[in-house]
């Protein structure tokens, strides 16, 4: 089959959010193992086709903090600052190269892997100009009423695409991972156990603040996406406690939503 005659596709690719949604943070704050491009591509062109879209992926941008000295074809690799903690710098990139994708005319399907929900504008404007628009996600996108309930960021974004392209996270962990599936991960929390102690921690938190920096930070927060780098490192130092390891990146995600959540009541 001529695979140039399909439809032409695109991948864009927050590494950080690839790695969290296979489960491969190190639980234990070290250095995480390097992900594996080399076989994505392959992986992408099968969730699509699965998906009913008959597409010819023709170039993967990844973007990362670190230069893994990879040379993989049709591969354009994005770095991004190590210190782009809140994503800004990221989400600018990508909603970049999401524009100048739709505006060449030359992409008829996206697909994009991240949960940023800051990523909604640039996406219907890329829909608006014709294309399709997909977004990667693990099963819990297959529950979208416990899932806006969970993390209501994310659900939105998800609920923005055309299509949500669900892969198994132990199937993603085999395609990134070298040879065995990556890095092991910490057990998995129940979602309810999870709520219960990032909330734990959160109120213990907010009932030490003083009244004035109590007020200063309402007036703060809704500049901000997450919380303010001071607070952020106490929250952290206080749900690693909890957890006895550190947290990961959804663990983080979580604890960030609940403090935002109780500071604005």
């Amino acid at each position: 089959m001529n695979t140039h005659a399909l439809p032409r596709a695109a991948a864009l690719v927050d590494a950080r959010y690839l790695r969290w949604l296979a489960r491969l943070d190190d639980p234990d704050g070290g250095a995480a193992a390097p992900l594996s491009r080399e076989r994505i591509a392959d992986t992408f062109q099968h969730v699509l086709a699965r998906a009913g879209l008959r597409v010819h992926l023709l170039r993967t941008y990844w973007y990362t903090e670190v230069d893994d000295q990879a040379v993989v074809d049709d591969q354009a690799l994005r770095l991004v600052p190590a210190a782009d903690a809140d994503g800004n710098a990221l989400v600018r990139q990508m909603a970049a190269d999401l524009q100048a994708l739709a505006a060449s005319g030359r992409i008829d399907t996206v697909l994009i892997a991240s949960d940023d929900d800051r990523l909604c504008a640039p996406m219907e404007a890329a829909k608006m100009a014709g294309l399709t628009v997909c977004l990667l996600a693990d099963e819990r996108a297959e529950s979208m009423p416990r899932l806006m309930q969970q993390d209501p960021n994310w659900a939105r974004l998800l609920r923005e695409a055309d299509r949500r392209l669900v892969m198994r996270a132990s199937d993603l962990a085999q395609t990134l991972g070298p040879g065995s599936g990556g890095a092991p991960s910490a057990p998995a929390m129940r979602d309810e156990d999870l709520e219960a102690t990032m909330q734990s921690v959160v109120n213990a938190w907010w009932e030490a603040v003083p009244q004035e920096e109590r007020e200063s930070l309402r007036d703060e927060l809704p500049a901000l996406r997450g919380v303010p780098p001071e607070v952020d490192r106490e929250l952290l130092l206080r749900g690693k406690n909890a957890l006895n390891r550190s947290l990961n990146f959804h663990e983080k995600r979580v604890l960030r939503e609940h403090a935002r959540r109780v500071a604005m009541e």
